[in-house]
């Protein structure tokens, strides 16, 4: 099963590329591929969410290192996450 990712603001900052995702989960882990080649800075924010998941830059779900990567970890099925990447 995948996660459900909505990419919904594109656009850039200074020099930095902006991206705002909705991300709903129907596993416990899950990737979302940025297209950025290194997340410097990101904010998250989960929304009717029964856990304590982990939402980490730059790793792949597996745990290997993964530039523009974002990996969540511990979600629970039907959890949501607003996120906002910056990166280069």
């Amino acid at each position: 099963m995948a996660y459900t990712t909505s990419l919904t603001v594109k656009t850039t900052f200074g020099n930095q590329r902006v991206q705002m995702y909705k991300i709903t989960a129907d596993a416990a882990t899950g990737d979302v591929a940025t297209g950025m080649d290194h997340v410097n800075h990101f904010t998250a924010h989960q929304n009717v969410t029964s856990t304590n998941a982990s939402v980490l830059p730059n790793v792949a779900s597996a745990g290997t290192a993964s530039l523009g990567n974002i990996a969540i970890t511990g979600a629970t099925s039907g959890d949501v996450f607003f996120l906002t990447v910056y990166g280069a």
